[in-house]
């Protein structure tokens, strides 16, 4: 029920208003050691290793225009998130913004001062379903940076691994293939409404 208000809501969207969907994902720094090649003849990383730091990665996926927006933090709470979202109201000053998130403690459907922030910004908001990661397209996202970025690094520190995944996600925001289909949000008849 909640896609299916969601899908109609895009159809019939106000002109100019903006689609997105927001997700947290926890990086930790380490030798992944998945995708690298060595002339060694088997590569061995410890099995315990100490990581070299660990940060949360920010990401709001633009269904309009295909971009990603992001940002890193050293936690995840509440007060993070309405720090990411002063952040969405200054990357769209004026457009009207619907944000789909999941019920994670810290977004609107459980924290207050979330809700309190998204209320003050104007932005609207729309909660997943439970137990339904498929549903948001970051987790696509998520899954190219593990296996472009993480699963070939060997990184020193915090700063190098978002660098790394800076750099990977300016380089996907302007390649013509950035769009991510979402099942749900189509219609049975083609979209012909463009922003």
């Amino acid at each position: 029920m909640i896609l299916h208000r969601l899908r109609a809501w895009w159809r019939d969207r106000p002109h100019g208003a903006i689609l997105a969907f927001f997700d947290i994902q926890p990086i930790t720094v380490k030798a992944y050691g998945g995708r690298c090649y060595t002339t060694a003849k088997r590569l061995v990383l410890q099995r315990n290793q100490k990581t070299r730091g660990r940060f949360y990665l920010f990401l709001l996926y633009e269904v309009n225009h295909g971009r990603v927006h992001w940002a890193f933090f050293p936690g995840k709470g509440a007060a993070y998130v309405c720090r990411f979202l002063r952040r969405v109201r200054r990357w769209y000053p004026a457009q009207p913004v619907r944000i789909a998130l999941d019920r994670d403690p810290a977004h609107p459907i459980k924290a207050r001062m979330t809700r309190a922030m998204m209320r003050r910004l104007g932005l609207r908001w729309t909660s997943l379903p439970k137990r339904s990661p498929d549903d948001n397209p970051d987790e696509t996202i998520f899954s190219d940076i593990q296996q472009n970025v993480l699963d070939t690094s060997n990184d020193p520190d915090e700063r190098a691994t978002r660098r790394r995944i800076s750099s990977h996600l300016k380089a996907r925001n302007r390649r013509s293939d950035r769009f991510i289909r979402i099942p749900f949000l189509e219609a049975k008849k083609r979209d012909t409404h463009r922003n």
